[in-house]
């Protein structure tokens, strides 16, 4: 499955980040149009699955003490969206680790 990866730094505590991190995630998936949204939250890290436009996707985020990786798995058939993806996380994710 091809991913799309973006790490962002921060400075938050770990309790604020994964405030931000829900909330930023919720943005994202709506941003997605993305139904049948399963999330699963373990620490510091969250996945999530459901269907984007038809598509089934899923990923994850992991939060540090100094950053926030997402990850984005498209399948294949959703290859010719993964600059889009990377656009929509790059822009949307940054504003609430600030």
């Amino acid at each position: 499955m091809p991913k799309v990866t973006g790490t962002y730094p921060h400075t938050l505590d770990m309790e604020s980040a994964r405030g931000k991190m829900r909330e930023a995630l919720d943005d994202l998936l709506e941003s997605f149009e993305m139904k049948d949204v399963e999330r699963n939250e373990d620490g510091n890290t969250t996945t999530f699955k459901g269907v984007s436009r038809g598509v089934n996707t899923g990923g994850s985020i992991e939060i540090s003490e100094s950053d926030v990786k997402v990850v984005i798995q498209l399948p294949f058939s959703g290859l010719a969206f993964k600059g889009r993806v990377q656009k929509a996380i790059d822009k949307r994710v940054p504003p609430f680790l600030g």
